[in-house]
């Protein structure tokens, strides 16, 4: 079996980890939850580090002037300068880290949908936007996996943003051996997971590898393409071509078998089954072809399996019980 390795990634003290939220709850995060086995987190809330109590009036940013400011209602007080200064210390002390899950709609934490307000109280909403300490990690670590816990239960959201974290963490590690072997390993072992997100960009990628150029630049300009390429998820056609592109290499494939899978790839087409059931063949067929190879192959294994969510998690419900 494949050995996965440890994603670095923030997280929101509040989500699992910390009463530490304004009115001094914890939220549930069942992304978190799953990943505590799996992951290492460096946890986070930036109100508190900056110095406000458990439970604490709510903050707001307001946009006057064209500019940004982080202010606490009740008592006016202008809390921008102390968020920055934090921010900008904090990222500067991480060494390293893979991806980050947030708190949505948080003045601090929040992605790409906190309210912005034309005042301090009695004031209309004006736009929506990053929070201050999320909008520095955004600026820092573009392309990276980057959500928030309310979008991750969705189970589509949730599978990119694993598959995304995955590979950023055994691209870290690739970076980190400066190792031009290890790259190419790596870039044969996602080649049909990348294949299924962007043919043009991982074409660049495979081109990128026949330059002769230090080692240190073609990891760097690699990571570029990396966090292009996996920025979203590519479409059901290239999903599909990448799929009977990897049972091509398949070994010892007999026509009824080859018939079988397009039947297989047509009914996940129409929507009769799930894209699990098409890799849970392919699986199969990998295993004959490659042995333990196959569990390297990210397109059939991007993450471990006890990440993915339930299939039934109503199974074992009586609806005969009355």
């Amino acid at each position: 079996m494949r050995k996965y390795p440890r994603p670095v990634v923030l997280v929101s003290r509040c989500l699992e980890f910390d009463k530490v939220r304004y009115n001094g709850q914890v939220i549930p995060s069942q992304i978190v939850r799953d990943l505590i086995p799996f992951a290492d987190f460096i946890k986070v809330c930036p109100e508190v580090e900056i110095g406000l109590s458990v439970p604490r009036d709510t903050l707001r940013i307001i946009k006057k002037d064209g500019e940004y400011r982080l202010i606490q209602p009740k008592t006016g007080e202008d809390l921008t300068d102390r968020m920055n200064e934090f921010t900008a210390k904090f990222l500067d002390n991480i060494s390293y880290i893979d991806g980050f899950i947030y708190k949505g709609l948080s003045p601090s934490m929040g992605v790409d949908d906190v309210k912005v307000y034309s005042g301090a109280s009695m004031s209309p909403v004006v736009e929506r936007g990053s929070g201050m300490f999320a909008g520095e990690v955004i600026a820092r670590y573009a392309g990276y996996p980057i959500e928030e816990n309310e979008r991750l239960r969705n189970d589509h959201i949730r599978h990119h943003f694993l598959t995304q974290l995955y590979a950023f963490t055994a691209f870290r590690q690739v970076d980190e051996a400066r190792s031009y072997e290890e790259l190419h390993k790596f870039h044969k072992n996602n080649r049909f997971l990348f294949m299924s997100y962007d043919k043009a960009i991982f074409t660049e990628m495979s081109e990128l590898l026949l330059k002769e150029m230090e080692t240190s630049l073609i990891l760097k300009d690699y990571f570029s393409l990396l966090k292009k390429l996996l920025r979203k998820p590519g479409s059901l056609d290239l999903k599909l071509d990448s799929a009977r592109n990897m049972f091509s290499v398949f070994e010892d494939t007999s026509t009824d078998e080859s018939s079988f899978f397009e039947d297989m790839l047509g009914r996940f087409s129409n929507n009769r089954i799930s894209w699990d059931a098409v890799i849970e063949l392919m699986r199969m067929f990998a295993s004959r072809s490659f042995g333990e190879e196959a569990y390297e192959d990210t397109f059939l294994y991007p993450y471990p399996e006890e990440l993915k969510p339930l299939a039934d998690d109503k199974r074992e419900k009586d609806y005969w019980d009355k």
